[in-house]
C-alpha cells in the first residue's frame, strides 16, 4: 500500500506562537524539529503495517519546513510552493492520505485557527459547513476521486468536525487549546504512543475496507474574504459569481478544480497585501 502524508503545523504539539512559525525566528528551529519528529514517527509506524511507499507533502507556509536530512530515508518529499493541489499535490498516486498537524477554521477557535490563508480568507462554506477547515476541502478534493483519509492528527477541536464528516476516520488530539495563542500538550512519550497506535488502527480500517472517501455532493465552494479589494480581484477570474461586497461562489463543474481556483484566488490577492 502507498500512503501520502500532508505535514501542516499549527495543529502540531508545542506550536502555539506566530513568530516561531516565521524563518529566522529564534524557535523556528524548533518546530522543524517537531514537525520532521511527527512524521518520522509515523513513517515509521506505517512502513511496520505494511507500506510499500510512503509521500511527506511539506504543507505549512512556504512548505519548506521539513528537515530533509532527518527525514526517514524511506520516504518520498514533497516540498515548494505554490503547487498544483497545494497541500495534497501528489496525493492522487496513493491508496491513502493521513493529515498530521492540521488545525481549526477561524469559527471555531483553537490555536492559530485560519482556513488556508489567515490574512485572505475570513470564512470557506461547503457542503453547508459554514466552519470549513483544511481537513475538509482537503478530504473532499481527494474524496472526488476516490482517496480516503484514513487518520487526522492536531487541534483537539477539529476533532469534532471529522467525527461529523468522516466518522471513519481516526482522529488523534496533539494538543488542546487553551486560547488561540496557548496550548497545552502531554509528553512526548505519550504522544508517539498515540500516534503509533492510531496508525495501527487507521492501517486496519483501510484494510477491512471502513474507510472511505467522501465525495462532494456539490462541487461549488463559497468564500467570505477579508477585503473588498480581495473580492475585486477575484471578480476578474473565470467561475467566480460576486454575492456581495466580500462573498464569492467559485462554480466551476468539479470540485478539485474549484479547490484549485482557491488556491489561485488567494496567491492573486496577495499582490496587494505587499
Amino acid at each position: 500500500m502507498k500512503f501520502y502524508l500532508s505535514v501542516d503545523s499549527e495543529g502540531m504539539p508545542w506550536i502555539p506562537y506566530k513568530r516561531m512559525q516565521v524563518p529566522g525566528d529564534p524557535l523556528y528551529n524548533e518546530l522543524r524539529e517537531i514537525m520532521t519528529l511527527v512524521t518520522n514517527t509515523v513513517v515509521e509506524e506505517l512502513y511496520e503495517n505494511g507500506a510499500s511507499e510512503v509521500i511527506v507533502a511539506d504543507s505549512h507556509g512556504d512548505m519548506v519546513n521539513i528537515d530533509p536530512f532527518k527525514l526517514d530515508k524511506r520516504a518520498t518529499l514533497i516540498r515548494g510552493f505554490p503547487r498544483p493541489l497545494s497541500m495534497i499535490t501528489g496525493a492522487e498516486e496513493a491508496d491513502a492520505a493521513l493529515f498530521l498537524g492540521y488545525h481549526t477554521s477561524p469559527q471555531q477557535g483553537g490555536v492559530l485557527a485560519h482556513t488556508y490563508s489567515g490574512r485572505i480568507i475570513q470564512r470557506v462554506e461547503v457542503e453547508g459547513c459554514k466552519q470549513t477547515t483544511e481537513y475538509l476541502l482537503n478530504t473532499l478534493a481527494l474524496g472526488e476521486i476516490g482517496k480516503p483519509v484514513i487518520l487526522v492528527a492536531g487541534d483537539w477541536k477539529l476533532g469534532e468536525q471529522v467525527a461529523k464528516y468522516t466518522p471513519w476516520t481516526v482522529f488523534l488530539p496533539l494538543k488542546k487549546p487553551l486560547s488561540s495563542l496557548a496550548d497545552i500538550t502531554k509528553p512526548w512519550p505519550v504522544i508517539e504512543e498515540m500516534l503509533r497506535r492510531g496508525v495501527r488502527a487507521a492501517v486496519r480500517n483501510l484494510r477491512e475496507g471502513q474507510a472511505k472517501p467522501l465525495q462532494p455532493s456539490n462541487p461549488e465552494i463559497t468564500v467570505e474574504v477579508k477585503r473588498p479589494y480581495h473580492a475585486d480581484i477575484a471578480e476578474l477570474f473565470p467561475c467566480v459569481e460576486r454575492l456581495d461586497g466580500v462573498t464569492l461562489k467559485l462554480t466551476c463543474k468539479t470540485f478539485r478544480e474549484n479547490f484549485r481556483l482557491l488556491e489561485g484566488l488567494i496567491m492573486a490577492a496577495y499582490s496587494l497585501e505587499r
